[in-house]
């Protein structure tokens, strides 16, 4: 897969504080919340299964990017989506995570973004020859079957 690139401002984390800077004062009592959240693996598939969902534009732009670490970007993701953390609060947090989370999270951060690639490559197989995604559209591909006119 090629990496797709969108510009920033499309970027669904970006939106929604990823990127922030928080206080030192604030950092422990989020790190807590990090802690908590890898707890429970139904709330951890949730909230990734979510990211992929509801963040199109930055899991195109990050989920594409081969070089980076797509497994922890998910999991900083699906904690900023459940309590507005940033992803500078998980990652110092991890480090105070047990090894069987931390082992359980990744394999599910893994699990889904093997299922979101295989879907990324469905999409792909979809599109019409024009390249245009809006022609996968429902009703647009009536709307071509219905245009189409043989050559002579």
């Amino acid at each position: 897969m090629e990496q797709i690139y969108h510009d920033y401002t499309l970027w669904e984390d970006h939106k929604n504080g990823f990127y922030k800077n928080i206080s030192h004062k604030d950092k422990k009592k989020l790190s807590k919340n990090v802690i908590n959240f890898f707890d429970c693996e139904k709330t951890v598939k949730k909230y990734m299964n979510k990211v992929i969902k509801e963040w199109v534009y930055s899991c195109e732009q990050n989920l594409s990017n081969q070089s980076m670490n797509r497994i922890a970007y998910l999991g900083q993701a699906a904690v900023c989506i459940y309590a507005g953390i940033p992803n500078l609060i998980t990652m110092h947090a991890w480090k105070f995570i047990d090894i069987e989370k931390k082992d359980r999270a990744d394999k599910i951060a893994y699990k889904i973004i093997l299922e979101w690639e295989w879907t990324q490559r469905q999409k792909l197989k979809n599109i019409s020859k024009s390249g245009k995604k809006e022609d996968m559209k429902p009703g647009y591909q009536m709307m071509l079957q219905l245009n189409w006119k043989k050559e002579d």
